[in-house]
């Protein structure tokens, strides 16, 4: 078969496949891995063992990462390719504004609220926000993941007097402009909402057989659930969570600079 050909039987696109048979991904789906050999008639032992080879491919301590960012925490590193090879995002977050949106200034004044960390730390983890922003946002033209990010009020009220507010707005403003991309603004006064337990991203990948993944961030660490049960619950806590928001556009327009 042409590349084509197999791409159209795998119901993948052309290009995702090519970059996969070249090893361009460092970071390969175990259930889309097992699915394609199975279209393609391989043995159940040569699928278990495709299998396998990806699954490690989602192991953070076997990717390379450590050596770019030698502060980066382990459980971390996988979420930098998996964000990364999305398709579609979308985050409730409940006090930061998200990395991918946030200005060199507000990330600096993060940083500053962690005094245990070291200059290179700081200075790493800026780093590692830029460098997603770059990924994500600097796709081919027509390859721009569908985006959603619904920010509490609290991580407008909490920066509105710092230096850095207008520039961050400003920097919002600029998002949205981007056909694929919506921010929503859940105000105070909606009282409480679905979402009240906490922050929560979840992420689509390319391929009938890539499951959606929920991630939550942790103080201790993190957790990548792909259970369709957890997936789906969450699917219907921010579609709940929807019915209460504005538009950032909206929310901005109504409040004092």
């Amino acid at each position: 078969m042409s590349i084509r050909q197999a791409a159209d039987m795998l119901g993948t696109t052309k290009s995702r496949l090519e970059r996969i048979e070249k090893a361009g991904n460092q970071k390969v789906d175990p259930g889309a891995a097992a699915g394609w050999a199975f279209k393609y008639g391989a043995s159940e032992q040569v699928m278990l063992e495709l299998d396998a080879l990806a699954m490690r491919t989602r192991d953070a301590s076997a990717n390379g990462w450590e050596n770019v960012f030698t502060t980066t925490p382990k459980w971390f590193n996988t979420f930098l390719t998996l964000e990364k090879e999305a398709i579609a995002i979308d985050s409730y977050q409940a006090a930061y504004i998200h990395g991918l949106l946030q200005t060199p200034a507000y990330m600096e004044a993060v940083a500053a609220a962690k005094p245990s960390l070291t200059t290179h730390e700081i200075a790493e983890a800026n780093r590692v926000k830029l460098l997603r922003q770059e990924w994500v946002f600097d796709r081919p033209p027509g390859k721009l993941a569908r985006m959603r990010f619904v920010l509490d009020e609290a991580c407008f009220l909490r920066i509105k007097n710092a230096p850095y507010y207008k520039e961050q707005v400003h920097r919002l403003l600029e998002a949205v402009k981007l056909a694929p991309v919506e921010i929503y603004v859940l105000p105070m006064d909606q009282g409480f909402h679905p979402s009240m337990p906490g922050s929560y991203t979840l992420m689509s990948f390319e391929g009938p057989y890539s499951p959606e993944l929920l991630y939550l961030e942790l103080l201790y660490g993190a957790r990548y659930i792909d259970d369709r049960q957890a997936v789906a619950q969450h699917r219907e806590v921010l579609s709940d969570t929807l019915t209460h928001v504005v538009r950032v556009e909206e929310y901005l327009s109504n409040v004092e600079p």
